[in-house]
């Protein structure tokens, strides 16, 4: 077999583990290879997309010998998409046991620390669970984009989608939609929200829920006593956000006072109104006005700057933070300073969380706990709590 490793070259190998992103990982000559659509297990040939001083990154090709974690028949036929559902083949309890090192992997490689991961999840969600979707018209078809490209993948319905979000594919089908459209369903009411950054007649007069930037006002409906705002971030599922709500509250204890960062809708901080003295603090304006609305003076909009000062103005029982992807770089000299008991890192990406952990612990904070949640299953994506507590 040649191992040049250009790009188009033919390679055979073992794949051994999974990587942050959910390629399949092996070596070849010495080098670590990257196999994209590969799992743990498998035995395949790839083809070479590119290489690097010491990696080499292809996409599986033929299938020589299936792990044992690969499914059969995986829920769904078509290829992987850019929902991310990569891991569609991948069965369980292979891809919880791999999720888990993912998250201690990045911990002990970029933070430093060797934690034991705990786990939780849903198995009674593990398909269905998604009520929010980005999806995507060409005029013909709307559905998720094709893998590292904006072919829209024809679909009348994703087996990760509950049934509401499906239904709302098959009518935005109607429309000759082209652009982007993200839908957001009640799974346990009649809501469909239904957000474009231009106006589409059609669309609106099918959805009666439907938001631009442009409109004043923005539709809503609570979910769990949380506002779910139009063209807001929200959990992609709001039923396994009850999972990882449980179990950040169980983190969080029953504080007097708690200090929400990046809270958005509220959705940690609300159930812990009015009894506890609770501020949070995000960029975005609609999900604090939205939060303001059900527990007014404890939600105000601002940016890393107010939340520094909040961080540095006074004693907190608890501060809790859900930053986006990029993490919180911008917080970690305050967080490791803060006056509070405890604290609880939410986290969708472990490699920022570790990046950011080796700076907060550095002002005597201890991680006590490391839970990864099962909130996208089918995916190589894993949420992190992580609760620290001072030394």
């Amino acid at each position: 077999m040649n191992t040049s490793f250009e790009p188009g070259t033919l390679i055979e190998l073992a794949i051994d583990a999974a990587a942050h992103g959910g390629d399949g990982v092996g070596r070849v000559s010495g080098l670590v290879c990257f196999v994209s659509g590969a799992l743990p297990g498998d035995t395949v040939r790839a083809r070479v997309d590119r290489r690097g001083p010491r990696a080499v990154w292809a996409h599986l090709e033929v299938l020589l010998e299936a792990s044992p974690s690969r499914l059969a028949s995986p829920p769904c036929p078509s290829g992987p998409c850019a929902s991310a559902c990569s891991w569609r083949a991948f069965a369980y309890p292979a891809q919880a046991d791999w999720k888990r090192r993912i998250v201690a992997d990045s911990l002990q490689r970029i933070g430093g620390l060797r934690v034991e991961v705990g786990w939780a999840e849903e198995p009674a969600c593990r398909l269905g669970y998604r009520t929010r979707a980005a999806f995507h018209g060409d005029g013909a078809t709307v559905g998720y984009y094709a893998r590292q490209s904006h072919t829209v993948i024809p679909m009348s319905s994703c087996p990760l989608n509950h049934d509401r979000l499906n239904t709302a594919l098959g009518y935005l089908q109607e429309t000759g939609l082209q652009g982007d459209v993200l839908v957001t369903v009640n799974p346990e009411g009649a809501e469909t929200l239904v957000w474009m950054d231009a106006d589409h007649r059609v669309t609106r007069e099918r959805f009666p829920l439907f938001n631009t930037p442009r409109d004043t006002t923005c539709h809503q409906f609570l979910f769990d006593g949380a506002p779910i705002v139009n063209g807001v971030f929200s959990q992609s599922s709001l039923l396994l956000n009850r999972l990882l709500r449980e179990r950040v509250c169980a983190c969080i204890g029953q504080p007097e006072s708690l200090l929400d960062l990046y809270c958005g809708n509220g959705n940690f901080s609300l159930p812990y109104n009015p009894e506890c003295k609770v501020l949070g603090i995000d960029h975005t304006r609609a999900a604090v006005n939205a939060a303001a609305r059900l527990a007014p003076g404890a939600y105000l909009q601002g940016n890393e700057t107010a939340m520094n000062a909040r961080l540095a103005g006074r004693d907190w029982d608890a501060v809790v933070l859900d930053p986006p992807r990029t993490g919180a770089r911008a917080l970690t000299k305050a967080l490791a300073g803060a006056r509070a008991k405890k604290m609880v890192y939410v986290s969708c990406d472990p490699a920022t969380l570790a990046r950011d952990l080796r700076e907060i612990l550095s002002g005597g904070w201890t991680v006590t706990e490391v839970t990864a949640v099962d909130m996208f299953p089918h995916t190589p994506h894993v949420e992190t709590v992580c609760l620290l507590e001072r030394t």
